[in-house]
């Protein structure tokens, strides 16, 4: 069995330092192009207003990234087999740590999705769903996480869906 942990936040995250690499390129952008200049050869077609959109989302998107890399958000989660307990933190979600019984699980729901990340849904005994930061908290691919997770607790039943 792989690996039950796992612990990461947005300054080691290496989507935040593409998303203020991109806007960094658009607001220079915006700010050293011309708009006038935004033409093709003919003279004809011409898009002026496409310089300041470019420096407006260079600045959303750069000073999310800025703002995600101040703030430090934190997410992750952890399997502690003495204490039979599931650990989860995610600060966008709930700040803190958060725990859930093991015992509590009946079921867990892995959502295969096309083009983003899997979605893991844990449930209880009653079928109610059970909270969970979904794919940010598991440390490696989801489907083996949640069998894994099976493995050390055979009272979990593991659903795959989708694609």
């Amino acid at each position: 069995m792989r690996k039950l942990r796992q612990a990461s936040n947005s300054r080691r995250d290496v989507r935040v330092y593409g998303m203020l690499l991109v806007g960094a390129m658009f607001v220079y952008a915006g700010l050293t192009l011309d708009p006038a200049s935004n033409c093709d050869a003919s003279g004809r077609q011409c898009a002026p207003w496409l310089v300041p959109v470019a420096f407006f989302m260079g600045v959303v998107f750069a000073g999310s990234a800025l703002a995600m890399l101040v703030h430090v958000r934190r997410w992750g989660s952890r399997l502690d087999l003495e204490a039979r307990t599931l650990w989860w933190w995610d600060d966008e979600i709930a700040p803190g740590e958060h725990a859930i019984a093991l015992d509590r699980i009946a079921r867990i729901r892995v959502l295969r999705a096309d083009e983003s990340d899997d979605r893991i849904l844990l449930y209880d005994h009653d079928d109610a769903p059970l909270r969970f930061p979904s794919e940010r908290g598991v440390p490696y691919d989801a489907i083996e996480w949640a069998r894994d997770l099976a493995g050390h607790c055979p009272h979990i039943r593991v659903d795959v869906e989708g694609a």
